[in-house]
């Protein structure tokens, strides 16, 4: 089996919300022998952009093409959005080619905007929002599938049992919530440390740095919030689990905040403490965080669980393997390899 793996990662110029796409890629490079293909913008149709959703190959252009191997020939698209699948059409007459065209797709909220004449060139599209695999299968009358998120757990996960940082925040959060931790965790004469992001800017300098940075940041500690989504305008109301929970999972966080609501969410965090909820009452949020800091019993054994739970279940090797079985191709050794890694790092405990 020859993999070819379609990806506009190296065009969005390291912007952070893309950093799921870069721990995908490189548990694909890792373990599945791709040939990565990276398209360029098409910036000669820049006076045509208000058509350019009409002109299917002006989206992006491929300088070098691959050539296919003895087949099975496999395209994978990864992509974030609506306009990912005008990847392809860049390819030319080579897309005919491949046995089988595969896509994944990121972030999804509006299926209707998905372009009609592209979406039935696939054998199988793949979403991390079940509800979203729902109606595309629905509109468009082609294998849609429910692929959740994940995480590079293997590579970035860690249990560390000494941790000086006690809630941690990044990006989206509950502004209420920050500025009253903000003002009684983060005062000079408070012993507790509220570590959060003090930026906006999209971009990262390097999407390893960034990843291996926010990994130990989490690793060292003790709780991370999340909250669910739906609320947020992009996400149209729906609610899917998203890779803040898996991260922090992967590195052994106590997750508090909102639990996700949505289609199968349930199964996937279906283990004591997967979440610990706030209180309705703001009045009730500090004396509820310290209680939560002084239980060093139960924050261990959270720590322990979902950092176990996370490489049994939310790595992105099982995602891949579950694609790959769903549209009946083999799986690779080396891929099979890695899972027995993440078995045996699980059956091991903490980390130091």
């Amino acid at each position: 089996m020859n993999l070819f793996v379609l990806s506009e990662l190296q065009f969005v110029k390291n912007h952070v919300g893309w950093s799921a796409t870069y721990d995908l890629e490189q548990v694909i490079a890792n373990t599945c022998n791709a040939t990565f293909i990276y398209p360029e913008s098409n910036d000669k149709i820049r006076f045509l952009k208000r058509y350019r959703h009409r002109i299917f190959n002006s989206w992006f252009k491929t300088k070098d093409l691959p050539i296919l191997g003895e087949g099975p020939n496999i395209l994978l698209v990864v992509g974030i959005n609506y306009g990912s699948l005008q990847m392809m059409p860049s390819l030319g007459s080579l897309v005919k080619k491949f046995d089988l065209r595969l896509a994944y797709l990121f972030d999804i909220y509006e299926p209707r905007y998905l372009v009609r004449k592209l979406v039935p060139q696939f054998d199988y599209l793949f979403f991390p929002v079940a509800e979203i695999a729902d109606q595309v299968r629905e509109l468009f009358s082609v294998n849609a599938g429910f692929l959740p998120h994940a995480v590079n757990a293997l590579d970035y996960g860690s249990n560390h049992p000494h941790r000086c940082i006690d809630v941690i925040s990044y990006g989206r959060g509950n502004p209420d919530l920050h500025i009253s931790l903000q003002e009684h965790f983060n005062q000079t004469e408070s012993e507790r440390i509220y570590f959060h992001s003090t930026f906006s800017r999209p971009q990262v300098n390097s999407y390893k740095e960034h990843k291996t940075l926010l990994a130990k940041l989490l690793g060292k500690s003790k709780i991370s919030l999340c909250f669910e989504a739906s609320k947020e305008e992009r996400f149209k109301g729906y609610s899917p689990l998203l890779t803040r929970w898996l991260e922090g999972f992967a590195a052994g966080c106590t997750i508090v905040g909102r639990k996700p609501f949505g289609k199968n969410v349930a199964d996937l965090i279906n283990w004591e403490n997967s979440t610990i909820e706030i209180p309705d009452n703001p009045v009730e949020w500090i004396p509820f965080f310290e209680a939560l800091l002084d239980d060093n019993e139960m924050l261990l054994a959270n720590s322990q669980r979902n950092y176990r739970e996370c490489l049994l279940r939310h790595d992105w090797r099982y995602r891949i393997r579950d694609m790959f079985q769903t549209v009946d191709l083999p799986i690779p050794a080396h891929l099979e390899d890695e899972i027995v890694q993440l078995k045996r790092k699980a059956e091991g405990g903490l980390t130091s």
